[in-house]
């Protein structure tokens, strides 16, 4: 196998690659580890008294962790041409497929996570936003979560919905905001200024929170007040609603597949030690949980001797 193909199985998620599976489960924890450490030095450095003696190793802490960083986006950068190509698509070049990887949501994760830290060497930077983007390392971590990764699907799925129901949130906000600013001007002048201002106390009320800096004092503004409370509860829970059904409508497909594949492996009668290690990697790669899958199993194995029977 040439370099660059070792390095893109490598730097696969462990449950992705098809060889060197021992080294990429080692590059995985190494690498988790390391992002570990290196929010956590982040959040060290705004503790009071702690920059002051612990500096030069916080220090080297980001230097060493850019480093390694770096390194890592470039072999990914360069081995992404050995990724496979899908059988939808058209055969691609390298290049295309490098471009591709430039494109994707975590190749633009591991860019920030190294690109202000150049910055700052090469032109005036502010150390605060640099701190900010330090913290989006932890983004990192995402390509080796299935959970994450599912949740990032269900969020794709239902772009349209969600889309829908936050524009239907934002245009109830701006109507309350609105009603109470008139409501509760003349009573509040200060607290309820104009329409932009009254729009915090719309955004607390709708979701329930009520931080009480800004109440209606106003016998109709309590009225209303009351009424954009129990209509935030309705209103607020959509999103909520539809990002749960789809999760559960994914982790239902990866049940499904689980199923139909533990069906074509039980089609001899019998499970081979090759069978069991096969369902295994699919079940890790369907995160499905260990004992949830081990019942399926065993469901469909009892099913298909009562069928033989």
């Amino acid at each position: 196998m040439s370099f660059r193909n070792a390095c893109y199985h490598i730097l696969a998620p462990a449950s992705e690659a098809h060889e060197y599976k021992k080294r990429s489960q080692l590059f995985d924890v190494l690498l988790i580890a390391l992002i570990i450490v290196n929010v956590a030095a982040m959040m060290l450095e705004t503790v009071p008294g702690i920059p002051t003696v612990w500096q030069h190793e916080l220090h080297v802490i980001e230097i060493v962790s850019v480093l390694i960083f770096t390194v890592e986006y470039l072999l990914r950068l360069y081995s992404s041409a050995s990724a496979p190509n899908r059988p939808s698509r058209e055969q691609t070049t390298p290049w295309q497929k490098r471009w591709a990887y430039i494109k994707s949501p975590m190749a633009l994760v591991d860019l920030m996570a190294i690109l202000p830290f150049y910055l700052s060497v090469f032109v005036a930077f502010d150390l605060r936003i640099l701190r900010v983007f330090r913290v989006l390392r932890i983004l990192k971590i995402g390509r080796y979560s299935r959970s994450t990764q599912t949740l990032v699907t269900v969020l794709r799925n239902e772009s349209h919905s969600l889309i829908a129901a936050i524009s239907v949130l934002l245009l109830f906000t701006v109507i309350a905001a609105t009603c109470i600013y008139y409501i509760e001007h003349t009573a509040q002048p200060d607290v309820f200024s104009s329409i932009p201002a009254s729009l915090w106390w719309a955004l607390v009320t709708l979701t329930t929170v009520g931080y009480g800096d800004a109440v209606p004092v106003t016998a109709l503004g309590k009225v209303f007040g009351g009424l954009i409370t129990i209509m935030g509860i309705c209103f607020y829970a959509l999103p909520a609603g539809i990002l749960s059904s789809s999760y559960t409508t994914q982790m239902q497909l990866k049940r499904d597949r689980f199923k139909d594949t533990v069906r074509s492996v039980l089609d001899d009668g019998k499970l081979s030690e090759h069978d069991v290690h096969h369902l295994e990697h699919v079940r890790a790669l369907l995160d499905l949980d260990e004992e949830e899958a081990k019942l399926i199993v065993r469901l469909l194995q009892h099913h298909h001797k009562g069928l033989d029977n």
